[in-house]
């Protein structure tokens, strides 16, 4: 199965990443709602898929179950890992004393915000279609890794009950290496998050954020499932990718679709942005403009009018022919060299968030502008110690 890699190759690349621990374990939890058996009397709550018993039966209880579908149709549970941080897998493990089958039709997503309450597009993890047999651990890959404070795994349209006996996400404060002075890619498998992202059922296809820098240049949509789409609907498609770290870019590359919709790839703006856009606004620094032409599966490279300092690579779709002009973009590339921290501190004499706030009516009314920019400066210090 396509989704389900084996645990020793997980285990081996989250070594690689120091990324070895269990991030969930005793975290809090929630659900959509909670199976209570009578006889004998047994309460299968969340926080049973994050206490560290590995036991698969469900009667030991030690098993997360939402309740009956006719009383909870579309199942979710998931976990608070206390801060943003990079999630590279989650383990699964399934009930094995009977209804093996349960453990199916499962997305696995990451938030920024609770997922209760929040209206945000989460990034995709995983899925699991089926297969999975009585009592069998299975480890899912985020590739590539994305970043969040919640992971939910959800069951739509459930015939029977969410049921996990223990959830292990693998994660933490990512340290990237740098290898030289003009790194050739810095967007290889970095976090990406879009306003929107396409899902094409038939197939089983999700063109998430992600498979923009997963480094598979496949332009063919369907066939390639390397591609991201934004969906019809969503005015102004917008494409986030986090660097990890500071740069100053040279220039951006983007692959075009291949087997159809090479017009889509126009009236976009490639901005730089040095604060997180969903922590703060920011008036990001154009890097240049796709206004088209851009053959099908081509490469089309923007070079920057001027090397920008930034973390955040913003993509937009500033204007839009007709209902099916998406943004469709098949890879990312973007070239830069690591900036020092001397040289992203003194960034901070501009006023780009106060600026933004301003003309976004932002400003509340005992805030001073500057202390928005102090905020920044004071997760931009606790950044650099991690990757230090």
């Amino acid at each position: 199965m396509d989704f389900i890699i084996c645990i020793a190759a997980l285990v081996a690349a989250a070594s690689a990443n120091n990324f070895g621990q269990n991030i969930a374990q005793n975290r809090p939890t929630g659900s959509s709602s909670v199976f209570v058996n009578g006889v004998p009397p047994l309460t299968a709550s969340s926080n049973l898929a994050v206490d560290g018993n590995f036991n698969s039966n469900f009667f030991s209880g030690s098993c997360f179950s939402s309740d009956v579908p006719a009383n909870d149709p579309n199942p979710f549970w998931y976990v608070d890992l206390g801060s943003r941080v990079y999630v590279s897998g989650v383990t699964l493990t399934n009930r094995g004393d009977c209804c093996a089958d349960r453990l199916s039709g499962l997305t696995i997503e990451v938030f920024e915000f609770n997922p209760t309450t929040s209206s945000e597009t989460p990034e995709f993890c995983s899925m699991v279609i089926g297969g999975v047999a009585l009592g069998q651990t299975v480890a899912l890959s985020c590739s590539p890794m994305v970043t969040g404070r919640y992971v939910r795994i959800r069951k739509p349209a459930a015939t029977d009950p969410l049921t996990i006996c223990e959830v292990v996400v693998t994660g933490g404060k990512f340290k990237p290496t740098f290898t030289g002075v003009n790194p050739t890619n810095v967007a290889l498998n970095r976090p990406a998050r879009a306003t929107s992202q396409f899902t094409f059922a038939a197939t089983n296809l999700i063109a998430s954020p992600g498979l923009a820098v997963d480094g598979n240049f496949d332009s063919q949509f369907v066939t390639g499932r390397s591609c991201f789409s934004s969906i019809i609907g969503d005015l102004t498609p917008t494409l986030y990718i986090d660097l990890g770290a500071y740069y100053y870019i040279s220039s951006v590359t983007v692959t075009n679709r291949g087997d159809c919709c090479a017009e889509r790839l126009r009236n976009i703006d490639v901005g730089i942005l040095i604060k997180d856009p969903f922590k703060y606004l920011e008036f990001p620094h154009l890097c240049g403009t796709i206004t088209g032409n851009v053959a099908g599966g081509a490469n089309f490279t923007v070079n920057c009018f001027y090397p920008a300092l930034g973390r955040f690579i913003k993509i937009q779709k500033t204007s839009m022919v007709d209902s099916n002009d998406l943004l469709t973009l098949c890879e990312v590339q973007v070239s830069g060299r690591f900036a020092s921290h001397s040289e992203v501190t003194n960034k901070f004499v501009d006023d780009d968030v106060s600026r933004a706030m301003i003309a976004n009516n932002e400003v509340p009314n005992n805030v001073e502008n500057d202390d928005v920019d102090a905020a920044f400066e004071f997760d931009f210090n606790k950044d650099w110690q991690n990757l230090g």
